[in-house]
């Protein structure tokens, strides 16, 4: 068993200031390309360096993140913040975790309505984007089948899952499918006699009420004149839908943006998708730039504080219950199905981003590649993006001199 020295002890029960946990998570943000990352670097600096929490308390942080829908990296931070500050912190790390992708991909939607910008992305360029993005996404599918499906009741639910969202054109089919998969987790435990016990505050049910308004919202098929007229309550009705990382939100939030109503284009929606993993943050960090395309940088806020806020204040919620929650097996088993099921997620967005690209040895050739340096050689994002696009620019210039 660890043991603490006195040093340790005397920090851990030391209160964070405020300006101080804003500082850091933000700078930690802004150095974190993925959830992951910023999990890795908020666990060396709190947990190793500075000893304000235990491994095993942050180790519990990571694994109530995974429970609740939302980008499981700002999920910790904000639970990192209510840890050590209440309240307080739990704002001031979740805002110090959103700013440095909001503010960048705010600025891509920026330059991205310049003209120069249209004309450099080329059809061609967001052909071969579309086929590196698609090739990153295969191999996060890869990884998470690996980790989350491990046993028959996990892969016939991957499976039907991806067969059901082929075929799904509602959001209410993406709220459906995974409240089905819960449910046939909970009531196919071996453990039939457990029962959940967790006593909720006054507040704790008008949370949980509002929430479900949201999740109801979203489901429900609307008339295409209130689309955009309810477009930020639905982005925070479909938060609650997101688990798995970002890259599973693909289909969920095509079916909001991509329509006439709202009117962001499909190329668009790609290439935000393509452009994400060169920013800092979750990838669920295109938020930002879908909601700066629909209304300028209030919309990019608006979109933002939709679908973080949510997703902050049930994991806040989830915290003081975290025990009773871990300690039920039916619950855990439910969690169980319900994230092998969200691999379709990813499994569908390939197949729909590969549908667009032309069969042609080219972009077979820019999958090859970005396979090769994804999985083998561990190239970071944008030197694969950039070394794609150099290429595809020399190619075009070199078809324009022929």
């Amino acid at each position: 068993m660890q043991t603490m020295t006195s040093d340790e002890a005397a920090r851990r029960g030391q209160r964070e200031p405020l300006w101080t946990l804003f500082r850091v998570v933000c700078g930690l943000s802004a150095l974190s390309w993925g959830g992951l990352a910023l999990m890795a670097q908020l666990e060396h600096h709190y947990v190793e360096r500075k000893g304000r929490l235990s491994r095993v308390a942050f180790s519990d942080l990571i694994a109530l993140a995974w429970m609740v829908p939302g980008p499981v990296g700002c999920n910790v931070a904000v639970q990192l913040g209510h840890a050590l500050r209440g309240r307080a912190g739990a704002w001031v790390a979740g805002v110090a975790s959103v700013l440095p992708f909001f503010t960048l991909m705010t600025l891509f939607a920026i330059f991205y309505r310049t003209r120069i910008v249209h004309t450099a992305a080329s059809q061609t360029l967001l052909h071969h984007f579309s086929v590196v993005l698609a090739t990153l996404i295969a191999l996060t599918w890869y990884k998470q089948t690996r980790a989350l499906v491990r046993g028959k009741l996990e892969g016939a639910a991957a499976m039907l899952g991806s067969i059901a969202l082929l075929y799904a054109h509602s959001a209410a089919a993406y709220v459906v499918m995974l409240g089905a998969a819960f449910g046939i987790g909970w009531f196919a435990s071996p453990e039939r006699d457990a029962r959940l016990a967790v006593s909720l505050e006054r507040g704790d049910y008008r949370l949980l009420a509002a929430l479900g308004v949201l999740l109801v919202l979203f489901a429900l098929p609307l008339p295409h004149r209130y689309e955009f007229a309810l477009l930020w309550p639905r982005l925070a009705g479909a938060g609650m839908t997101l688990f798995g990382g970002g890259f599973s939100a693909l289909p969920v939030l095509k079916t909001l943006f991509v329509t006439p109503a709202v009117g962001v284009s499909d190329n668009d929606f790609t290439l935000a998708f393509s452009l994400s993993p060169l920013s800092p943050g979750p990838l669920l960090n295109v938020v930002p730039f879908f909601g700066y395309l629909v209304d300028g940088w209030l919309g990019a806020l608006i979109a933002t504080l939709a679908l973080f806020v949510p997703s902050g204040c049930l994991v806040v919620l989830a915290q003081r219950h975290l025990h009773q929650l871990k300690a039920n097996p039916r619950f855990e088993h439910g969690m169980r199905i319900l994230r092998a099921v969200t691999t379709a997620f990813l499994a569908v967005a390939v197949l729909r981003i590969a549908a667009h690209v032309p069969l042609e040895p080219i972009y077979l050739l820019t999958a090859a590649f970005s396979a090769m340096c994804f999985a083998k050689l561990k190239v970071p994002v944008y030197a694969v993006y950039a070394t794609v696009a150099v290429a595809c620019g020399l190619w075009i210039a070199y078809g324009a001199a022929m």
